[in-house]
């Protein structure tokens, strides 16, 4: 996928050359030009479907592994592991064990794309991708788990909470904090509610939340 981005990268590049110089020169309308130039479209789509499948393979394997590692981060306990958590920029192996097989799911493929030298927009685009289906899977655990089960208590918000956390610290110290905090935001934003005591939230005063307002609390902004 890194080659065929550089090759389709060179060809295009080309391709706007060719098409500069005949319009300078006078030939656009040059019959071997045009058949030139319409080879070079042909090979610039068959560029980019080999690019979207090699795409859709990769992370398709890569959500599949996901699918059965993202559950521990509601599951597992952090505090259990040692008494201090990790920082920042902590080593995976110093992470609660937890979240170790997630992060190592996140590190391998940072290590991938590295060695292969994808083009850095399909490496925003792959991990925008991943963590996208993680914050799916996730909050859609997180509803599921809460029907007809006494599972939305104070201590597993937090426990959550703090999952969530470290594996975003983690994600900010390899360089994908920006992306990482853009697409887990609905969970974020989700567990941070589970986090507010239940004494507190009945205090509050939906009222203003529910009337004189022109759209419905569900429409999309």
């Amino acid at each position: 996928m890194a080659n065929t981005t550089e090759l389709l990268s060179f060809v295009q590049e080309k391709v706007l050359e060719m098409e500069k110089e005949a319009d300078q020169e006078g030939l656009s309308s040059d019959p071997q030009l045009c058949n030139d130039l319409e080879l070079c479209d042909e090979a610039m789509a068959l560029l980019d479907e080999v690019i979207m499948c090699t795409f859709q393979q990769s992370v398709y394997y890569l959500t599949k592994t996901l699918y059965s590692t993202l559950p521990a981060l509601l599951d597992s306990n952090p505090f259990t592991a040692s008494a201090d958590l990790p920082g920042p920029g902590a080593e995976l192996g110093a992470m609660p064990p937890g979240l170790r097989p997630t992060l190592g799911v996140f590190q391998a493929a940072l290590e991938l794309t590295s060695q292969c030298e994808l083009h850095p927009d399909l490496v925003s685009q792959t991990f925008g991708y991943l963590f996208f289906f993680s914050n799916a899977s996730l909050l859609n655990s997180l509803m599921e788990r809460g029907q007809g089960r006494p599972f939305y208590q104070w201590s597993r918000a937090v426990q959550i909470r703090t999952n969530l956390d470290l594996v975003l610290d983690w994600l900010q110290g390899a360089g994908l904090g920006d992306i990482a905090t853009e697409f887990f935001r609905k969970l974020s934003i989700a567990v941070n509610l589970l986090c507010v005591p239940r004494t507190s939230l009945l205090k509050v005063n939906l009222e203003p939340l529910t009337s004189n307002s022109s759209t419905p609390l569900t429409s999309p902004p």
